[in-house]
């Protein structure tokens, strides 16, 4: 076999991997949505306790996000990625051996931390593996993700119905800890580690001039946050509208089946650098169209109001979701990007925690679609400013 019939060879395992880690990733995150707060009830956790048994999960990836991207940036991709899924994968077990909701509580802050580490070294290493086409391979991501999205809730739930929680919880943590061995084993190693060993703090990352033509860290991570605040409230507003309403689970659960599909579907066909004039202009729409379909949520009556909101969220999630990775990747140099990516997961993470709180404080009067709007109209006002002002400063 010749050497460029090898490195094919080689390329297409490491694109499998990837794909590997990419569905088996987030299965924790998507597989236990139907069955964590009636789990955390069974232990005795009232209607409060289990939303934040629910929640402290992405508040406690965020906070450990800013501490993830200096590991990467210091130890490599490969060995943080498999030891943070293997470590994921040994908490997810003992999600079903605890007796108190505490118990599960702490279990969450744990996991939420260490699963801070697999997610920014997930989408470096595809951004570092794939410099040919770094933007199918970001959106082919994405999409994947959307499918488990679509895929494990359902899937959970039947598991759980029929063997119980702590069956579904230890099935996902065999899968995790076989990945991680295989990501171990599989993956090679594509940083290369700084000379010097002057510590990077992630805030400096923020200070960083952007590398020629990109937009500054800023501004990708200020829509980041206009993303997942309007996506956080939705996921808060939208059920809430419709039992109101009358509209059962079953419609319910069609309706964010449909905007996973829509976002995989985008995120799939999305194949060129240019297309509607490159990664920054599609977030930007992206945003946008959230936008206007956080206002659709509260301007049309129902149910045509609901349709249209998930059809704009849907579109528009699927064009910002995989840009504002790349731009993440490809903003700054090669040193300081699991630094980027952490960022931009913490931003992310911090857009789901604000966005159903805020939502959920509001007086009854005060719709929570518009305030949804008003945030991500925003943070798509700041961060065009702030690349605007950029270029003209050159």
């Amino acid at each position: 076999m010749s050497d460029s019939e090898l490195q094919v060879e080689r390329g297409t395992a490491v694109q499998a991997v990837l794909l590997l880690v990419t569905l088996v990733a987030f299965l924790d995150t998507f597989a236990m949505v139907p069955v964590l707060a009636p789990y955390a009830q069974q232990l005795g956790a009232n209607e409060a306790q289990a939303g934040l048994i629910v929640g402290i999960y992405s508040l406690a990836n965020m906070l450990a996000s800013l501490g993830a991207g200096v590991l990467l940036d210091r130890l490599g991709r490969r060995v943080p990625l498999a030891l943070s899924l293997m470590a994921a994968a040994l908490l997810i077990a003992l999600y079903g051996l605890v007796r108190s909701w505490g118990g599960l509580l702490l279990m969450r802050i744990l996991h939420g931390a260490s699963s801070a580490v697999f997610v920014p070294a997930l989408f470096t290493l595809v951004g570092e593996h794939n410099a040919s086409n770094r933007v199918w391979a970001m959106g082919r991501t994405g999409a994947t993700i959307g499918l488990v999205a679509l895929l494990a809730p359902p899937i959970g739930g039947i598991v759980a119905d029929r063997w119980g929680e702590p069956a579904l919880f230890l099935g996902i943590a065999l899968l995790m800890a076989l990945t991680g061995l295989m990501a171990l084993l599989g993956l090679p190693e594509s940083h290369r580690r700084p000379l010097h060993k002057t510590p990077v703090h992630p805030f400096r990352v923020l200070r960083q001039p952007p590398l020629t033509g990109e937009p500054p860290i800023v501004s990708v991570l200020l829509l980041t946050l206009g993303i997942t605040f309007a996506m956080g409230m939705l996921t808060y507003r939208l059920p809430v509208m419709l039992e109101t309403a009358g509209y059962n689970a079953a419609y319910r659960g069609r309706l964010f089946g449909l905007f996973a599909l829509l976002s995989v579907l985008v995120m799939a066909t999305v194949r060129r650098r240019a297309v509607l004039g490159g990664a920054f202009q599609r977030a930007l729409a992206g945003v946008g169209l959230i936008m206007l379909g956080a206002l659709a949520l509260e301007a049309i009556t129902l149910p045509y109001g609901a349709w249209s909101a998930v059809v704009l969220f849907g579109v528009g999630f699927g064009l910002c979701f995989p840009a504002v990775h790349l731009l993440a990747y490809e903003s700054v140099e090669s040193h300081l990007r699991g630094i980027a990516l952490a960022l931009l997961y913490a931003f992310y993470s911090l857009g789901y925690v604000l966005g159903p709180i805020g939502a959920g404080l509001l007086p009854a009067n005060l719709p929570a679609g518009w305030m949804g709007a008003l945030v991500a109209g925003f943070c798509l006002l700041m961060a065009f400013t702030l690349r605007e002002r950029l270029k003209s400063d050159l």
